[in-house]
């Protein structure tokens, strides 16, 4: 059993305090989100904007009358306190482009924004009220089934409210008629949303089972390049770093040959599962083909990474020798950029390390030297 030289006490507390920070710093999306790219977020905070300049014209060219809840300089504070709100925000998506709760607050702004403008508009029947479709389409179509289920919710009931004050003109005259049209707005509302709830958690399901392999549960190969290609992107912007290990199971197609594809399977399945134990939930754990795996770790030094990859070898290491099975796992490390700029690239270099370390009697862990370079000797462990 390869140690790292720490009291065993002493590396579960370092293990907590990293797992404890990872979960306060939590920046990666959730694996088969919907992630708009940069120039898709640039897209809507234009249209933002658009419609705030249509807004002003729309309110400043009524001179006849009034709006009808807020005087013209409060309408146009207002607007300027929604134009204070959306540029944060599109300076936050600069620099952070996945925030679903940013995603969220905005949205819920534009409904305010336009619930706003429908209660001040003067005209009977508000042109105003067709920005709601732009805030549905907008914010709920570009980030999922989710967000389009609550801006549909959200613009519904902004828009009940609205013509509600306008039909009565205040909140203390509210007659029976209005009552119940809200709670039958709300009823709708309420039964609307289950079944949008529904349809999106069985989508979810779909392409989280779509995304795994059947076997071992891990990331499958497609969904390892989705997921590690946005990864690599943050990588060539300067954003981060990245480290990736390449493991492939020794003796394993003896293992089928003399025990069976049962206890071959099982074999994949267990290390799958020290896998799965052994990394954050913003790391990436994949199936990469056969007996071959694949793991991704954003901003994580190559010394915690090294700890990782013995604490795995170390686990199967323990558990095929309780089993009597003549397997081990030999494991090449490299990081992004200085190997490699994206997942192809870092593949090719960890898998030529991992191949040293075999061709050396395998069962070992292999960094990549530097680019241009032999392999390094100084991470292979016997």
């Amino acid at each position: 059993m390869v140690g790292t030289g720490k009291p065993a006490l002493e590396e579960r507390r370092e293990s907590g305090r990293r797992r404890r920070r990872d979960r306060r710093t939590e920046a990666y999306p959730v694996p088969g989100a919907r992630i708009p790219g940069w120039p898709e977020q640039c897209i809507q905070f234009v249209t933002r904007y658009l419609f705030v300049g249509l807004g002003l014209l729309f309110f400043s060219g009524i001179t006849d009358v009034a709006p009808t809840w807020l005087s013209s300089s409060q309408l146009d504070g207002v607007f300027a306190v929604y134009t204070l709100i959306t540029t944060a925000a599109f300076l936050h998506a600069r620099s952070v482009p996945y925030s679903p709760v940013r995603y969220r607050i905005a949205m819920w702004v534009d409904v305010l924004m336009v619930t706003t403008a429908v209660l001040n508009d003067p005209h009977d029947i508000p042109p105003s009220v067709l920005v709601y479709i732009m805030v549905v389409l907008g914010n709920g179509m570009r980030y999922g089934m989710r967000l389009f289920a609550e801006a549909v919710v959200g613009c519904f009931a902004g828009a009940m409210v609205a013509f509600s004050l306008r039909h009565t003109g205040s909140l203390g005259n509210l007659d029976s008629g209005v009552v119940f049209l809200n709670l039958f707005g709300a009823i709708i509302l309420v039964y609307a949303y289950i079944l949008m709830s529904r349809i999106e958690s069985s989508r979810q399901l779909l392409e989280a089972h779509s995304r795994r392999d059947n076997l071992t549960g891990l990331l499958n190969r497609r969904a390892l390049e989705e997921d590690a290609g946005r990864l690599f992107e943050r990588v060539k912007r300067g954003g981060q770093r990245l480290v990736v290990m390449f493991a492939d199971l020794d003796n394993f197609k003896s293992v089928n040959d003399t025990l069976g594809h049962s206890a071959g399977d099982q074999v994949l399945v267990q290390f799958a599962a020290i896998v799965s134990q052994s990394i954050r939930r913003s790391d990436m754990g994949a199936r990469y083909g056969g007996d071959e795996f694949v793991l991704v770790f954003p901003d994580i030094s190559l010394a915690d990474a090294d700890r990782i990859a013995h604490r795995i070898r170390s686990a199967f290491a323990t558990w095929t020798a309780q089993q009597h099975i003549d397997c081990n796992a030999t494991i090449g490390i490299g990081e992004a950029p200085a190997h490699g700029s994206d997942l192809a690239a870092m593949l090719d270099s960890v898998d030529r390390a991992m191949y040293a370390a075999k061709s050396g009697g395998g069962g070992g862990v292999r960094h990549v030297a530097a680019p241009g370079g032999p392999v390094s000797h100084a991470g292979l462990v016997q």
